[in-house]
């Protein structure tokens, strides 16, 4: 139920304009994270967070890297939050479900070992949204991609798992 109120609440602010996101806001989010106005990060934000994220993509348009790099920390923030008030409601989900069903298992292994760096991306590291509109990812692209790049955090992941992630990321182009 809060969950549907939530989602409502977002409609709303979405409708009535204000503080809340615009669809400039949307497209940037859209073309930029492949965000749209159901997913999970944007469903679940409150009043205030929706007010936030609008001021982070609207108050630096004129400086692309700077408004880039606080989008990308305040959705994280936010992500992060949320992830706690839905494992809250449902503790079998660390967080909210992917719109892809599919992708549901791979998003669990994104949620443990690499969303804080490739879910919107950092500085150093593309997000999930990028590599996937770069390229189609399967478990030995993973693999790679994990064993040999400077900075990574190793971490060593099933056959399963890698076949899991692969899938989860080629859902966010």
């Amino acid at each position: 139920m809060k969950r549907i109120l939530a989602a409502a609440t977002a409609a709303l602010l979405l409708a009535a304009g204000g503080s809340a996101l615009t669809q400039e806001d949307f497209q940037y989010l859209k073309g930029k994270y492949g965000i749209g106005p159901n997913s999970g990060v944007i469903t679940e934000l409150t009043a205030n967070e929706a007010a936030a994220l609008h001021s982070a993509i609207d108050d630096l348009k004129s400086y692309p890297a700077g408004r880039d790099r606080s989008v990308q920390s305040y959705l994280a923030l936010v992500y992060s939050r949320e992830c706690k008030r839905w494992n809250r409601e449902d503790p079998s989900l660390p967080c909210s479900p992917p719109p892809d069903p599919a992708a549901t298992p791979g998003k669990a292994v994104s949620d443990q070992f690499c969303a804080s760096c490739h879910l919107f991306g950092t500085e150093t590291a593309k997000s999930f949204h990028d590599m996937a509109n770069a390229r189609g990812w399967n478990a030995h692209k993973v693999e790679h991609a994990l064993h040999h790049n400077p900075g990574m955090v190793a971490t060593n992941l099933s056959p399963t798992a890698l076949d899991q992630l692969a899938i989860y990321i080629n859902s966010l182009k």
